[in-house]
C-alpha cells in the first residue's frame, strides 16, 4: 500500500507549481475582469465625447499586465519561499516551480492581451472605427497576430522573472542591496518596454531602419537573452537567500 501510494505522489516541483498556480490564477482572474471593464468604459466614454473611439484602448494593459505580475513575483519569494522551506521543501524546489509558473504566467498573461486587443478591434471593426496602436510596441496594428503575441509576450514574461529576481535580491541583501541594486534588477526590463519607442518616434539608427520583421526577431532575441540571464541570477541568488523563521 505505501509503496502504491508513494508511485501516485506528485513531485515537490509539480507540487510547488500547482499551489503558486493556483494563487496567481487567482489574482489574475480579478485583474483582467478589472482590466476588461477599463477598456470597455474608455471605449463608451470615446463614444460618448468624440463620437468614435479610433485607437486601440485595450493594448494600453500592456503596461498594467507587465507591472501587476512583476510586483507578484516578488511576492512569491517574499511570502512563499519561508513557507516552502519551513514545509520540509527544498529551494531548489522552490526555484523551479516559480520559474515555471512566472514563464507560464507571462505567456498567459500575453495570450489574454493578445485576445483583448483582436476582440477590441473586431468591435470597431463592426463599427466602422479605426484602432491605431499609439503605445510603445514594435509591431503596428497592420501586422499578423502572432507579431503582436511576440511583442507582448517578451516584455510580460521578462518582468515576471525580473520581479522573482528583485525578490530574491531583497530577501538575501535586505532593503539597502535590494533597492540598491534596482537599477541592474530592473533596469533591463525598462529598456526591453520602451527601447521601441525610438522607432515610433523616428530616431536615427540601425532600430528604426530595420525592417519591422527584423526588429522583431532582435527584440524577442533580447527578451530571450535577458529572460534566461535573469532566471540564472535568481538560481543563484535565490539558493543562498536566508529564510527567517518569521516575515
Amino acid at each position: 500500500m505505501s509503496a502504491s501510494a508513494a508511485a501516485v505522489r506528485p513531485s515537490p516541483t509539480a507540487h510547488t507549481v500547482r499551489r503558486l498556480g493556483a494563487a496567481l490564477v487567482r489574482l489574475g482572474r480579478w485583474f483582467w475582469l478589472i482590466v476588461a471593464l477599463a477598456v470597455v468604459v474608455a471605449n463608451v466614454v470615446g463614444w460618448a465625447t468624440r463620437g468614435s473611439t479610433d485607437v486601440s484602448i485595450a493594448v494600453y494593459a500592456r503596461q498594467a499586465s507587465t507591472w501587476f505580475p512583476f510586483s507578484l513575483a516578488i511576492m512569491v519569494v517574499s511570502a512563499y519561499l519561508r513557507v516552502h522551506v519551513a514545509s520540509g521543501m527544498t529551494r531548489r524546489t522552490f526555484v523551479r516551480a516559480a520559474l515555471v509558473v512566472q514563464v507560464a504566467a507571462g505567456a498567459v498573461y500575453a495570450v489574454a492581451l493578445t485576445a483583448l486587443v483582436l476582440v477590441e478591434r473586431a468591435v470597431h471593426d463592426a463599427l466602422g472605427w479605426d484602432s491605431v496602436i499609439t503605445e510603445v510596441l514594435v509591431v503596428g496594428a497592420a501586422e499578423p497576430t502572432w507579431a503582436l503575441l511576440v511583442d507582448v509576450a517578451v516584455p510580460c514574461v521578462v518582468a515576471n522573472l525580473a520581479g522573482l529576481v528583485v525578490g530574491a535580491v531583497y530577501l538575501r541583501g535586505g532593503s539597502w542591496w535590494g533597492t540598491l541594486t534596482l537599477p541592474l534588477t530592473v533596469g533591463p526590463l525598462l529598456v526591453l518596454l520602451y527601447a521601441p519607442g525610438a522607432r515610433l518616434r523616428g530616431l536615427p539608427g540601425p532600430w528604426t531602419s530595420a525592417s519591422d520583421a527584423e526588429a522583431l526577431v532582435a527584440f524577442a532575441g533580447l527578451g530571450a537573452a535577458l529572460a534566461v540571464a535573469a532566471a540564472l541570477v535568481f538560481t543563484v541568488v535565490a539558493g543562498r537567500a536566508p529564510v527567517p523563521a518569521r516575515p
